[in-house]
């Protein structure tokens, strides 16, 4: 057994791991299971929308946020790569592709889709209320700091 490449996969693997996640600060009241975006402005992770500007449809970075914070208080963000449970009532789809809605943190099917959005995938339906994020490059790692 080779415990050297053992060792640099298991490396790797928590790497990546944490490239998935990222802490930062909410720039207002956000929920688990929703879509945000950085907002390079302020430093801060905002709800993303696909109706409004192109800042807030993830320009400079999205995710789903997988923890509850108020203004001014930590948040950690799913980005690329990573699994999500969503909320008792969101029920995704497994094989569906979910976009960003025009409601502010709103995920939503492509029939949701308004015809003014920024067409945006941000995650795959995998089952048992969860969704994978869209693995996209450097999706969701811009806002990195």
């Amino acid at each position: 057994m080779n415990h050297g490449r053992t060792q640099r996969r298991l490396v790797a693997g928590l790497a990546h791991a944490q490239r998935s996640r990222q802490r930062g600060i909410a720039g207002s009241a956000i929920a688990p299971g929703r879509a945000v975006f950085f907002d390079a402005t302020t430093g801060k992770w905002r709800l993303a929308q696909g109706d409004g500007a192109v800042y807030e449809a993830g320009a400079d970075g999205y995710g789903i946020s997988v923890s509850q914070a108020y203004t001014d208080q930590p948040l950690v963000v799913a980005l690329a790569g990573h699994r999500v449970t969503l909320g008792a009532g969101a029920a995704p789809a497994a094989g569906v592709v979910y976009y960003l809605g025009d409601g502010a943190g709103d995920i939503v099917p492509v029939a949701d889709i308004g015809t003014a959005d920024k067409v945006l995938p941000l995650c795959l339906g995998i089952g048992s209320n969860k969704v994978k994020m869209e693995d996209r490059g450097q999706a969701g790692t811009l806002g990195k700091r």
